[in-house]
């Protein structure tokens, strides 16, 4: 059996690790997802889910709501425009900003895709042993990283 370089080498690979998990993941839901006749992208479910709970949101709200960034955000949102689910419209309190809201297309599609996320919710819990406590210790992760990145860490070792 060929050894696994990444999972060998432990938290100097853990950035590596988390993406190899991503892209796993991502792949697979895309190849799900044409199987079962979808024509949405892996990463649009939170978009739908927020849209959904708010009704309307700027992309700027949307990426302070994820955490990702303004581009990463105006991509996804402009791969859901061209394919008819979410649409601009305009604030009649401040003409800048572009409130966007799912499309009839959307809203219609959306208990099915509902299904399809909880039986996606359900085979990852199944990866998950009983009383796992990854989810937060993710979260401790984040607020880490958030209080003092990778960059501020790294130099800090540096010096001592």
């Amino acid at each position: 059996m060929k050894e696994d370089y990444i999972k060998e080498i432990g938290v100097h690979a853990l950035a590596a690790r988390f993406k190899r998990i991503s892209d796993q993941m991502i792949h697979s839901c895309r190849a799900l997802y044409k199987e079962i006749g979808l024509d949405i992208e892996p990463n649009w479910y939170l978009v739908f889910k927020l849209l959904e709970e708010n009704q309307s949101l700027t992309t700027v709200e949307i990426a302070e709501r994820l955490g990702f960034s303004h581009p990463t955000v105006v991509n996804m949102i402009q791969k859901m425009s061209e394919r008819d689910y979410v649409v601009r419209g305009v604030s009649e309190s401040d003409t800048r900003k572009k409130p966007l809201h799912l499309t009839p297309k959307a809203k219609k599609q959306l208990p099915y895709f509902k299904e399809v996320w909880q039986a996606g919710e359900a085979g990852i819990s199944e990866l998950l042993p009983p009383q796992s406590r990854m989810l937060e210790e993710l979260a401790h992760m984040e607020a880490c990283l958030k209080e003092q990145d990778f960059r501020q860490r790294t130099l800090a070792n540096l010096k001592t």
